[in-house]
């Protein structure tokens, strides 16, 4: 794993490299005001193309996005495409830079760490709950790694994967919105969600795009 993390580094080195053999700095760790986990099941993915395609111009933000999927189907998280042509989307792979207007796609086969310089690994981890991957699992890790302004949205899905931590994401300083159960085609997870008493906020996805884009426009 420490190999394929060096290796890694290094196709995104050389990735920075120009025609005319110079370099552009890639990394706008600096930039970034909030980290912002999508989560959901279900239906989640309608809804966070709506909440996506909502956005006039991308926020300070760099968004990470968990959908339940089970391992085995991993590739079928390449099909999942960003029309709001703003965002750029990548899959988790080895260590990266989180950067401001990406969306991260978590994968359910390896566990990621992160870090409070927005290091994002993954790991040669299993998620270790019943979903893949583990949205509870996923929050500790956020709330652990001391990062700006964090937040989850909690969209469309059955089940009730990411209640049991929202507790421990809200006292290290972690927002918690949902996506109003009446506008989900799966209400359980949001509506979970909800019931905890810990949600700040909620709404259709678009109405969720717009306070995030008020919160960050001062």
């Amino acid at each position: 794993s420490w190999v394929d993390a060096l290796l890694t580094q290094l196709d995104v080195a050389l990735s920075r490299s120009t025609p005319s053999g110079g370099y552009i700095n890639a990394d706008r760790w600096g930039e970034v005001r909030g980290v912002w986990l999508l989560a959901g099941s279900a239906g989640a993915t309608a809804a966070i193309q709506a909440f996506l395609n909502a956005f006039e111009q991308p926020p300070p933000v760099a968004f990470l996005y968990a959908q339940h999927l089970d391992p085995a189907q991993q590739h079928l998280l390449q099909s999942f495409t960003v029309q709001n042509a703003q965002f750029s989307l990548r899959m988790a792979e080895g260590v990266q830079i989180l950067q401001p207007g990406q969306l991260v796609m978590i994968p359910p086969r390896s566990k990621v760490a992160l870090d409070a310089f927005g290091h994002l690994t993954t790991t040669r981890e299993t998620w270790g709950g019943q979903h893949t991957p583990d949205i509870n699992e996923l929050l500790v890790i956020l709330s652990a790694a001391q990062l700006p302004s964090p937040g989850v949205i909690v969209f469309s899905g059955m089940g009730n994967d990411g209640t049991a931590a929202l507790s421990i994401f809200e006292a290290a300083g972690g927002r918690v919105w949902a996506q109003s159960p009446e506008s989900a085609i799966c209400p359980a997870m949001p509506q979970s969600a909800i019931d905890s008493g810990l949600v700040q906020k909620s709404g259709d996805p678009a109405s969720l795009a717009s306070a995030l884009q008020t919160l960050y426009a001062s």
